[in-house]
């Protein structure tokens, strides 16, 4: 847990004044706002929490549904954001007043035109959430502020709306965890506590919840007398509340009020009011009944009033009993032991004097027909009049057996149906108040049959939660592997889910999805394979390759696209093959013409070769290079005419011609092989004197 320092500065913006509450799922500090210098509230997301997507889920829907709710009565939401180190944090208005709950506990239960005022006050900021399509689900006395006003008028604000949810959103779409109960059970609704069937909470739901709260403000008292939790759970599910008028002899509840109040709390909601606003103008009807049409301020309360009489404190348990007496099953028992004490041995009598007729009559005919508190009344009466009457000890002693008897089988009744609620709870996996059911199912038959099954289901259920947490968590952490694309990562969770979830069932969908996403993939490798290998092949003009490879690329999820331009380049690299054959054969064709000094088919190779590839440079090569063999060849012919010439005319003794024929065969071939013997052979001829 990262506890902040006084004085350091969050966020450049809060400095820290105070720490107010930790643990759940945040720390909340009073903070000053370093460049407004107010007071404000930040409630900071916990560090070892900031990674958790169900953690950061709930604390961001807390803050976007607060957004959505503006009124006087409802806490404001100015700021949230998120901090360098991954934790959200948010911004809350500063309430300078006190919980209900602490007032409560600290002066005993309001005036009643405040506690009506105010609770008309809470309504309408409940009215203004409801408006806004949201649900509370965690409505007490804590969660409820005052403050008052500088003209001394008192305010009451809703706030803390971590538990609160969206009524639009997917029914299906829950982020508490299974068997998980949110909010507080000790003002939680039947629904709440699985009495509703199933059905999805509405606004109702948070006016019962609400009425709990009243009925503690008016009254000082709980609506349900139990010493622990489970009592105040079982009780809301199977009795009617306690009737406010009467409730605490201190305070003097309209019969008015009652009504209104105790029908916000009928366990079946069709019988609640519909909305905030008829809770709103029943309140409103008492408020002009009990000010007698005259308009009141709201007193403030500061201190404890010196004209009240004292309040007892409000019986709330603060955790479960053990298996110890408590307190006030002590006190009792303590008071019978002094009663007994303090009474007189009863005096020897020769004989019991007759109680009248009539009086035993009407007591026996009392006891026939089952009216057991009439019958207890008649028999006080009897033994006022004559305490040792014959017949009243029989009378007495029938009517404690039939007071055992109706006990027995109020006991029973309670423990069948706290047995069939437990049930329930653990079909629907709700471990909290399954283990409250068997709670109370033990204290009322220590040694119920089932008892040891109980248990044994309700730690089969543990375990199986557990493991639960560990599926979603190593799920949560395999989809969010997944969205990166690393599967390994994703596989080595799916492979941790498996193993807390043996039947499959909650894995299947993941590891179904996990299965696709790997075989796609694995084709997406292989397709990445296939067009590396197609590109090396069009670049070394491999075509039977190539054409192969584009064949086999097909067969996958490429984009059309990519596959025609791969069959583009395919025909390209074809093509060129082609003409680079084209080019071959006329190139050889054009070598047999050179060889054979043909210069004329030589030159229609040459142009075959300019229309096969226009922008291929040989063809003009071949054109020059015919020019300059074409030229060489005519010059090596006129040379060897020469040379035959110089012979001809040496074999006819022409000297002179043939002098000069070899001056013009020098002149074409200075270097002719055959200069030096042709030179000779004319030195050797004679001259003519």
């Amino acid at each position: 847990m990262n506890v902040r320092e006084t004085g350091s500065v969050l966020d450049g913006k809060y400095e820290i004044v105070d720490r107010l509450a930790g643990g759940g799922m945040g720390e909340v500090y009073l903070v000053r706002h370093v460049h407004l210098q107010e007071l404000r509230v930040v409630k900071i997301l916990r560090q070892d929490l900031a990674t958790d997507p169900s953690a950061q889920k709930r604390f961001v829907r807390e803050a976007r549904l607060a957004t959505q709710i503006k009124h006087p009565n409802v806490a404001i939401l100015y700021d949230f954001s998120r901090l360098d180190e991954g934790s959200f944090y948010m911004v809350w208005e500063h309430i300078q007043g006190e919980e209900v709950g602490d007032r409560v506990r600290r002066l005993g239960p309001f005036p009643l035109p405040v506690a009506v005022q105010l609770g008309i006050q809470a309504l309408r900021g409940l009215e203004a959430i409801h408006a806004a399509g949201i649900i509370h689900r965690d409505l007490s006395p804590d969660n409820l502020m005052t403050m008052e006003d500088k003209r001394g008028q008192t305010t009451l604000k809703i706030i803390d709306l971590g538990l609160a949810r969206n009524l639009e959103a997917d029914a299906g779409h829950e982020i508490t965890q299974v068997g998980m109960f949110m909010g507080k059970l000790q003002y939680c609704s039947p629904e709440q506590a699985g009495a509703g069937g199933g059905l999805p909470l509405d606004a109702r739901s948070d006016l019962y919840s609400f009425a709990l709260v009243l009925y503690e403000m008016i009254t000082g008292m709980a609506p349900f007398e139990s010493e622990n939790q489970a009592g105040f759970i079982f009780k809301r599910l199977s009795e009617d509340p306690l009737p406010l008028t009467g409730r605490n002899p201190y305070v003097d509840v309209p019969p008015e009020l009652d009504r209104v109040v105790r029908r916000a709390l009928e366990r079946d909601r069709d019988k609640r009011f519909l909305d905030a606003g008829g809770f709103i103008q029943a309140l409103e009807r008492v408020m002009q009944r009990m000010s007698s049409a005259e308009t009141r301020e709201i007193p403030t309360f500061g201190s404890e009033p010196e004209t009240r009489p004292a309040v007892p404190p409000l019986r709330i348990p603060s955790r479960v009993p053990s298996r110890e007496l408590s307190r006030a099953e002590k006190s009792d028992l303590l008071a019978q032991i002094e009663r007994a004490a303090s009474r007189r041995a009863p005096e020897p009598a020769s004989a019991p004097a007759p109680a009248p007729a009539a009086d035993l009559g009407l007591l026996e005919r009392a006891l026939d027909a089952g009216q057991l508190d009439e019958a207890a009344s008649l028999l006080a009466q009897a033994e006022a009049r004559e305490p040792r009457a014959a017949g009243l000890d029989r009378a007495r002693a029938r009517l404690q057996e039939m007071r055992e008897k109706e006990e027995a089988a109020s006991r029973a009744r309670r423990v069948a149906e706290t047995e069939q609620v437990l049930g329930q709870y653990l079909q629907r996996k709700q471990l909290p108040l399954a283990r409250l059911a068997l709670e109370t199912l033990a204290e009322l038959q220590a040694d119920h049959p089932k008892r040891k099954d109980y248990e044994g289901r309700i730690a089969s259920l543990a375990k199986e939660i557990e493991q639960d947490k560990r599926v979603e968590a190593a799920l949560t952490a395999g989809k969010e592997a997944l969205a990166r694309r690393d599967h390994a990562a994703a596989r080595r969770e799916l492979e941790s889910a498996a193993r807390n979830d043996p039947s499959g069932t909650k894995t299947a969908a993941f590891a179904a999805e996990l299965d696709r996403a790997e075989r796609e993939a694995g084709r997406d490798a292989e397709a990445g394979r296939l067009m590396r290998d197609l590109e090396k092949a069009l670049a070394e003009q491999r075509i039977a390759d190539a054409n192969r490879l584009l064949g086999e690329l097909s067969a996958f999820d490429v984009p059309r696209i990519t596959l025609d331009s791969f069959r583009e380049r395919v025909q390209e690299v074809r093509s060129a093959d082609q003409r680079e054959e084209r080019v071959k054969s006329l190139e050889w064709i054009y070598r047999k013409h050179i060889q054979d000094k043909d210069w004329f088919r030589a030159r229609e190779a040459a142009a075959d070769m300019d229309r096969a590839d226009p922008a291929h440079p040989r063809a003009q090569q071949m054109f020059a290079e015919i020019e300059q063999l074409e030229a060489t060849h005519r010059r090596e012919l006129a040379v060897e005419q020469g040379v035959r010439q110089v012979e001809t005319f040496l074999e006819k003794g022409e000297a002179a011609k043939a002098e000069l024929a070899l001056k013009i065969l020098v002149q074409m071939d200075p270097e002719n092989r055959h200069r030096k013997r042709l030179e000779k052979q004319l030195r050797a001829l004679p001259r003519p004197a």
